[in-house]
Parts: structure tokens; sequence; C-alpha cells
């Protein structure tokens, strides 16, 4: 999968992607999915050396790819050489992201964030307000390789461009928070705020609703990073207009 997936990104001209091809891929990944074990941290990224994790990594890598790529116009059929051969009854103009859409790529990929702990920024703020308390997220699902997280909202993201039917489902599904909750530092999961701001972006671009519903969340309590209060200040809420500041410490 992962030599498929270095073939897509760097040669996506003589490569074509099947809609069967697409929706084997995520087959494989729901079903390996289905059969992991995600109460283990994982702590290296892939290749882990772990079959069933491997599998579900570079399934996800190669969705991210796909939902991605698009067919050039003139394309008919699928190059001789191509590792992703088309059969001719699936070839056409439709990109294959279409395919996995409507087997319900997205509502599954919500599903597996939504079951995973929060992201280490907002983790460590959440234990330090509960104290000795039990923290929410204690029985939460965690990261089986590092970048899992990212991966996922990754695709999301893909998923997200230039497709309103999409931005309306992430709504539908309640998933703006959770999306939004993306856009921080996380510890193993490199590049996953640059994605959740992308995912954000996607999302926002052109939908009223989506960004109607943005503008009505309001702020309940600020989080204190690492990096803000190292430079020796906190985060506060204005009374007046309900928007964070920040002030010092001392």
């Amino acid at each position: 999968m992962g030599t498929l997936s270095k073939c897509l990104t760097e040669r996506p001209e003589e490569v074509s992607v099947s809609n069967s091809f697409a929706l084997h891929v995520f087959n494989i990944q729901k079903h390996a999915a289905e059969t992991l074990d995600f109460t283990c941290r994982g702590s290296s990224e892939l290749p882990t050396g772990l079959p069933g994790i491997d599998v579900i990594g570079y399934s996800l890598v190669l969705l991210k790819d796909i939902c991605a790529w698009e067919p050039s116009s003139s394309e008919t059929e699928a190059p001789v050489d191509s590792l992703l051969q088309a059969e001719p009854s699936s070839l056409g103009t439709e990109p294959p992201v279409d395919s996995l859409l409507q087997a319900g790529l997205v509502k599954r990929l919500l599903k597996y964030l939504g079951e995973l702990e929060p992201p280490s920024t907002i983790r460590k703020a959440m234990a330090k307000e509960q104290g000795d308390q039990q923290p929410a997220f204690a029985t939460a699902k965690v990261c089986p390789y590092n970048g899992y997280r990212r991966d996922l909202v990754a695709v999301i993201a893909n998923c997200l461009h230039g497709r309103k039917q999409v931005q309306d489902e992430v709504r539908q599904l309640n998933g703006i928070m959770l999306l939004l909750q993306q856009c921080v530092i996380d510890e193993g999961n490199a590049y996953l705020r640059e994605w959740g701001l992308l995912a954000v972006k996607y999302l926002l671009e052109e939908n009223e609703e989506n960004q109607k519903e943005v503008s009505e969340l309001q702020m309940q309590e600020p989080i204190l990073t690492p990096e803000v209060a190292e430079l020796g200040l906190r985060v506060e809420i204005d009374k007046k207009t309900g928007h964070p500041k920040l002030v010092n410490s001392s």
C-alpha cells in the first residue's frame, strides 16, 4: 500500500484509479479498524512492523491520496503500465472519491475521530482542571501509531475540498466542533494543526450555514497551552466581547 500511495502521489498522470479499487481500499481499512485494539498507544510512525496497524495506516494514506486525485479530462482508458489499472466498465471522468463518499467514508472517519481521546494540548488542559478526578477521556481510544489522527483529518480535508455536500454532511453529523478541536498541536501527530486548519478552511468556504454555526459558538473556558505559558502569558475571556485575550501571568 505504501508503494501504491507513492506512485499515486509522485506520478498521478501515469495512474488511473478505478472506483472499485478505491472501494476495496476503504473496505480493507474498515475491516482492519474493526479488528484492531485501540487501547494501546503507538510510539512510532509507519511502518510500525505490526501488520494490523500498518494496514490501517497505509490504507488511510492511500485514501488521502485517492481523495485528492482526479482523472484528466482526456482520460478514457487506464495507462498500460498503471499499478492501479481500472477495469473498462469503471472508467470515466468522475473522480473515485465520489464513490467513497456514497459509501459513507466521511461518516466513518468522523466516527473514528470522535472515538479518540482529545489531542494532547486539550488533554493536558483538561487534566489540570480536573485534578485528581478521573479524566473524562480515560476510556477513550488512542492512536495506534504516530500520525493516525492527522491521517484521519487529512482524508476528511481532501473530501471537503470544493464539495458542499460534504460540508453539509459534516455539519449534519455534528462534526464542526470535532474538526475545530483538531486545529492544535498534538504530540505524536506532526502537522495535525496544519491539516486541521485546512479542513476547517474547506469546511467553511462559501457555506453560509457552516459559517453561521461557527460564528454562534461561544468560548466557555480558555485552554492554556505550554507555548503560551512559557512566554509568561495566559488566556482570558474578555467579559465584554466574549473573545479571548492574552494577559501577563504575574
